[in-house]
């Protein structure tokens, strides 16, 4: 087995933490990330225990803070000679009102953007030592659903809602792991994969905490006895944890695997001019961060 160093961001519950525990069954080393560190130990126990692999790693982090990203990427790179696997799994979903981090962007673009766009390329020299490397990020099928872009307001100062900032967010990611793959290009880089995924109807707790619109958390109680319907968080894993080691897919990019296998993205509202203005705009918000 080709066994691969693979660091997985919000490994600590959901899709995270089914995906940690699928590498480290295959054999894979693990570094799981986390915004607990109390939450990340236990699981990390847990995992041994489940798995009986015990090349598990903690990192701490939260990803509402790019200068956290930036410091979590330090540590990793301190620790580790080479990465082989970057899962930009995290992704949360916020309320009706727009709440800003403290560094001043929108929390649901600081997380499911900024933070995977951030982490990716401040760890692209450790993914360059790999034999062959592999970014894969969890995006949605909410990516077709958040409407028309607004290109001149990417963090939506005047045009939030809960739906439209979590569709986007995720239809934005793809464009700029599509477009990090063309930088990787023109900077002479062949040897790391770029790919996203989506995990389908997964039962996961995304929709289910505090920060939630109260619509969305009816929705939770009263769809819960149809719980059986959707698919387990394992389930909505395994686009992911294909897309992450599957030799099938090797040399691959630009690719979106889903629960159906490979799917199609909704370019409804895709132009080369969108692309290059996503990336543009999360290079001025993650710039100060780069070395």
């Amino acid at each position: 087995m080709d066994k691969k160093i693979i660091l997985v961001t919000g490994a600590t519950s959901g899709l995270g933490r089914e995906e940690a525990k699928a590498f480290l069954t295959e054999g894979h080393t693990v570094v799981l990330h986390g915004r607990s560190r109390e939450k990340a130990l236990a699981v990390q126990k847990e995992l041994i225990a489940e798995t009986g692999n015990s090349d598990v790693d903690v990192l701490i982090a939260d990803l509402e803070s790019l200068a956290a990203v930036k410091k979590m990427a330090e540590e990793f790179t301190a620790r580790y000679d080479r990465l082989d696997v970057l899962v930009n799994n995290a992704g949360n979903q916020y309320g009706n009102t727009r709440m800003t981090t403290a560094e001043g962007h929108e929390k649901t673009m600081a997380v499911n953007l900024f933070a995977p766009v951030l982490l990716s390329l401040l760890l692209i020299e450790s993914l360059k030592k790999s034999r062959h490397g592999r970014i894969v990020t969890v995006s949605s099928a909410s990516h077709s659903q958040g409407g028309r872009p607004f290109i001149d307001d990417i963090e939506l100062k005047d045009h939030y809602s809960f739906r439209r900032s979590y569709g986007l967010s995720k239809l934005y990611v793809i464009w700029a792991m599509r477009r990090l793959r063309k930088h990787l290009t023109e900077q002479g880089i062949e040897s790391i994969d770029v790919n996203c995924t989506h995990p389908g109807m997964a039962l996961t707790n995304l929709g289910n905490n505090d920060q939630r619109p109260l619509a969305m958390k009816v929705l939770y109680t009263v769809g819960a006895p149809f719980a059986s319907l959707m698919q387990s968080a394992a389930e909505g894993a395994a686009p992911t944890i294909y897309a992450a080691t599957s030799p099938e897919v090797e040399g691959f990019s630009d690719r979106y695997y889903g629960p159906k296998g490979l799917e199609k993205v909704s370019e409804r509202h895709y132009s080369a001019e969108n692309e290059e203005a996503v990336w543009a705009y999360c290079m001025r918000v993650v710039g100060p961060y780069l070395p």
